[in-house]
């Protein structure tokens, strides 16, 4: 197996495999999560067009697509700096259980993007397999929750 890097998508090329993958990701949280697949386009687009708002990094050994993910950055006065929002993290499955993606967080600490001071990330209660790689890279439970209200037009 070619190794794995971990490139930036800066055009289209990648966007089927990558919206396959994004698809197989929600596939049975996808109404919990109110996660609309004919969305997911747009986010690509959306990344492509604003880079200072996010990237979506393709994990990749140049000829096959392994996964990728969705890193979003914002200030934190908490933490004194950016946080790096590991959006979304996603290994194809005939590619998993080979170190892809801890070798990808172990990079994030390393290249640090958007000049981040920590990393966040959600993890579904379902997902125990990447719970405890997470865990084992010392992400821990913070106890806090995360609340949502989706902004609509009406008041």
């Amino acid at each position: 197996m070619r190794s794995v890097q971990f490139v930036t998508m800066v055009d289209r090329h990648w966007a089927p495999e990558v919206l396959r993958m994004m698809g197989e990701l929600y596939s049975g949280d996808e109404q919990d999560l109110h996660a609309d697949p004919a969305a997911f386009p747009a986010t690509i687009d959306y990344l492509l067009a604003n880079p200072a708002a996010g990237r979506v990094i393709l994990l990749t050994d140049g000829q096959v697509l392994h996964g990728y993910a969705l890193l979003v950055s914002y200030w934190s006065n908490e933490w004194g700096g950016v946080v790096l929002l590991l959006d979304e993290l996603f290994v194809d499955k005939q590619f998993r259980g080979r170190g892809i993606a801890k070798a990808f967080l172990k990079y994030l600490e390393h290249e640090r993007p958007f000049g981040a001071v920590v990393v966040a990330l959600e993890v579904s209660s379902h997902n125990t397999r990447a719970r405890a790689l997470y865990e084992s890279m010392g992400f821990t439970d913070r106890h806090l929750q995360m609340m949502t209200r989706r902004l609509t037009t009406d008041d």
